[in-house]
């Protein structure tokens, strides 16, 4: 299973960056690899002061957990 983690960097300052966990939940390495362009358009289309820097598909991570 894996989870999907993007990065996100301003445009106009390349190294103001944010990392993204969507709640997209555990999902098999190749549905994240699929899921990660669909879900990085959708997000940039939403915040176009934005450029993705990286993504990845972590696998077998802990759930987040609120503190």
């Amino acid at each position: 299973m894996a989870e999907l983690v993007l990065i996100f960097c301003l445009a106009g300052a390349p190294t103001s960056c944010q990392e993204e966990h969507p709640l997209l939940g555990q999902m098999p390495l190749t549905s994240c690899l699929v899921q990660a362009q669909q879900y990085a358009q959708e997000w940039l289309s939403d915040h176009p002061k934005w450029a993705l820097a990286e993504w990845r598909c972590e696998r077998n991570m802990p759930k987040h957990q609120s503190t």
